[in-house]
C-alpha cells in the first residue's frame, strides 16, 4: 500500500514539530507556520518550503508545488511511499518510537513507554565533548548521560528524563550528535518521548534527592531555558534552580509545575539570535511572558537572555557575571515587549490577532498608556 492510498490520522501541532525535528528540518516560527529547506533536495534555501503548525500541510515555492499533505513531505525527506515506513512519523501512536531497536538479529536496549535505569548501562562513560565545553565530570554525573553506540540515539551524547518523584523509571531521552555541524542533514538534537510531558531537570534523582527541585523552592526563582546544553552550563555555575523546554516553548504540564512551586520570580532565558534579522531567542521569550501573564502576576516575570547567544557560550566565555549583575527595569521591559507587540513581530509571537489586541490592551493599561 503506497502513501497516496492510505489514510492517516491527524496529528496535534507538537506531534508535527516533533516529527519535523526528527526528520532533520530546521524550522522558523512565522507564527501560523514554519519556514524551512527543503532537505531532501540539500536545498540551502531556508523560506522554500512553509509548513502549516495546524495540519502539516505545505508548499515548495521554488519549485511551485502547491498544498499537499504532511505525509508526501515524509515520503520526500524518507525517499519512500512505504506507508509503514511514513507511518512512523505520521501515525501518533507510533511517535512512542523504542528508543533503541532490534538489529542484526540482536536486542541492544528494547524499551517501552517507560524504561528501566538499567537501560543506562549500555551508555558509555565517553564524556570528552561535554568536558571540553568546560563541563566538570561532577557535574555531567549528576545527569547520567553517556555516549550511545547503537539504536536510535547512535552516535550521540545521551540523556536520560526521568518521570516524575520516580527515580527508577525513564520516560524519554534527549541525545546531541557529537560529529553535528551546520552542514550536517541530520538534527543536533534528536529527542526520545513526549517532551511536552517533561519537567527536567527538576525530577532528575541526586544523592540529595531532588536537588533541582529543591533549588527553586529554597530560591523562589526559576530559570527558563532551551536545551541540556543550556542546563548543563548553569549548574556548572551552581544555578541550579532552571527547567528546560526542549525548544518548544513552556508547556501546559511545565506550567502547572510552576503554579505549585509557586516562585516569586520567573526568568525566560532563551537564546540570543541578536546577531540575525530575526531574534527567534527573543521572540518566544516573548511569547513565553505573554502565556505565562494567564497565571501569574507580571511583576514575577522577567525576560533575560544570555549575554552570549546561550548559557554554553557564556560558560566557555565567563561571562556568568555580566548576566547575573545586569540591571533590570520592570516598566523599560513591559513597554519593550509592547513595542514587539505592536511591531510586525507581533502576529508571529501571537498569531491569534484578538489575543494580541488583548495583551496590547492589557499592557497598555497596566502601564497606564492612553490611547
Amino acid at each position: 500500500m503506497t502513501e497516496s492510498t492510505t489514510q492517516y490520522p491527524n496529528l496535534s501541532q507538537t506531534e508535527i514539530e516533533e516529527a519535523l525535528n526528527e526528520l532533520g528540518f530546521k524550522l522558523n516560527d512565522r507564527g501560523p507556520y514554519w519556514q524551512t529547506s527543503a532537505i531532501w533536495r540539500n536545498g540551502d534555501n531556508p523560506t522554500a518550503i512553509q509548513i502549516y503548525k495546524n495540519s502539516g500541510v505545505w508548499r515548495d515555492f521554488v519549485n511551485d508545488i502547491g498544498h499537499q499533505p504532511f505525509a508526501r513531505l515524509v515520503g520526500a525527506v524518507l525517499g519512500t511511499n512505504d506507508s509503514r515506513k511514513i507511518g512512523k512519523y505520521v501515525r501518533a501512536e507510533q511517535r512512542e518510537a523504542n528508543f533503541v531497536e532490534e538489529s542484526d538479529n540482536r536486542v541492544t536496549i528494547k524499551m517501552d513507554q517507560v524504561y528501566s535505569v538499567d537501560s543506562l548501562e549500555k551508555l558509555l562513560p565517553h564524556h570528552k565533548f561535554y568536558l571540553d565545553k568546560g563541563i566538570s565530570l561532577q557535574t555531567l554525573k549528576l545527569y547520567h548521560g553517556g555516549y550511545a553506540t547503537t539504536g536510535k540515539m547512535l552516535g550521540r551524547y545521551t540523556f536520560p528524563i526521568f518521570q516524575d518523584r520516580h527515580k527508577d523509571k525513564i520516560i524519554g531521552f534527549t541525545g546531541r550528535a557529537l560529529r553535528y555541524t551546520e552542514d550536517s542533514t541530520f538534527p543536533k538534537w534528536k529527542h526520545i518521548g513526549q517532551r511536552r510531558n517533561w519537567l527536567y531537570p527538576i525530577y532528575l534523582p541526586t544523592d540529595e534527592g531532588y536537588s533541582f527541585k529543591n533549588s527553586i523552592e529554597s530560591s523562589g526563582e526559576v530559570v527558563i531555558v532551551e536545551s541540556v546544553g543550556d542546563s548543563l552550563a548553569l549548574t556548572e555555575n551552581k544555578i541550579l534552580n532552571h527547567i528546560v523546554t526542549f525548544g518548544l516553548g513552556i508547556s501546559s504540564k511545565q506550567i502547572c509545575e510552576l503554579v505549585a512551586l509557586n516562585p516569586s520570580k520567573i526568568i525566560i532565558a532563551y537564546n540570543n539570535d541578536s546577531d540575525k534579522a530575526i531574534n527567534a531567542g527573543l521572540e518566544s521569550s516573548i511569547k513565553d511572558f505573554i502565556k505565562l501573564m494567564d497565571f501569574f502576576d507580571v511583576e514575577k516575570l522577567m525576560v533575560k537572555l544570555p549575554v552570549d547567544n546561550d548559557f554554553s557560550d557564556m560558560h566557555l566565555n565567563n561571562r556568568f557575571d555580566a548576566w547575573q549583575n545586569r540591571t533590570f527595569d520592570q516598566e523599560h521591559q513591559l513597554k519593550h515587549i509592547l513595542k514587539k507587540l505592536e511591531s510586525s513581530a507581533g502576529q508571529r509571537i501571537i498569531s491569534n490577532k484578538k489575543k494580541l489586541d488583548s495583551k496590547i490592551n492589557f499592557l497598555k493599561e497596566h502601564l497606564n498608556i492612553e490611547e
